[in-house]
């Protein structure tokens, strides 16, 4: 699997952002890194800051 993030491979748990919803099925399922991955290394500012949200989020839900 691929991580629609950083373009990585995602080696181990990974969760899935968006269903490849197709009648023909050419579409696949989207996968991202879980959100306290540190593995994520996006090298897109916005999606770098996406990212960083989503840690700050899963950090303080502990």
């Amino acid at each position: 699997m691929i991580c629609v993030d950083c373009d990585r491979t995602i080696i181990g748990e990974a969760v899935t952002v968006g269903a490849g919803e197709s009648m023909s099925g050419a579409r696949m399922d989207g996968f991202a890194h879980p959100p306290a991955s540190t593995e994520c290394r996006p090298r897109d500012r916005t999606k770098a800051a996406f990212r960083r949200e989503l840690r700050a989020e899963a950090a303080a839900s502990r």
